[in-house]
């Protein structure tokens, strides 16, 4: 009957161990799968970077008779901006000296000088001497790649002309 009872003790005892290692199991699982939420804001401001390939629209003289418009040259710029999914994109240029500077001291007509844009969005219009022009504009991040081509009517030096430019690339 020892045996007996030896044999019940030891079986009362495995089942014991048995529901103790398996409680210790299911706390280590359960603390194993715990969640942690972490929040984070992060504010990225816009910048930009702009390259062209002049600043300088070099006017060559007109030939003698010639009064149409005069191909003053192209400059080809690559922008990059990183802005906001719906933020604006714009390159400006204007003038660094009055236009009617390039007429050599001509009076009669005024010397004008209009540009048109290729690549994705360069638009076409004239420089003006009381403000930056819109030269291209956009919507979201990214580079973009363009050329302007320069054109001048009016009259021009004997000597031709030089006119600095100054780009101005913003995403406000």
């Amino acid at each position: 009957m020892m045996a007996r009872i030896a044999s019940t003790a030891r079986l009362a005892i495995a089942a014991l161990l048995a529901g103790v290692c398996i409680a210790v199991t299911a706390t280590v699982s359960a603390s194993d799968q715990s969640v942690t939420v972490t929040r984070f804001q992060a504010t990225i401001r816009a910048s930009t970077q702009l390259s062209v390939s002049d600043h300088v629209l070099m006017i060559a003289p007109r030939q003698a008779g010639d009064e149409g418009p005069l191909n003053a040259g192209a400059i080809e710029f690559r922008a990059s901006a990183r802005t906001a999914s719906d933020g604006e994109v714009i390159l400006t240029v204007e003038p660094l000296a009055p236009i009617a500077s390039l007429s050599g001291g001509a009076s009669g007509t005024e010397t004008t000088i209009g540009f048109e844009g290729r690549g994705d969005g360069a638009q076409t219009g004239a420089l003006s001497d009381a403000h930056p022009e819109t030269v291209a504009r956009w919507v979201g991040s990214g580079q973009r790649t363009g050329r302007l081509i320069f054109t001048v009517r009016g009259p021009v030096s004997p000597q031709g002309g030089r006119l600095p430019l100054r780009f101005l690339l913003a995403a406000p």
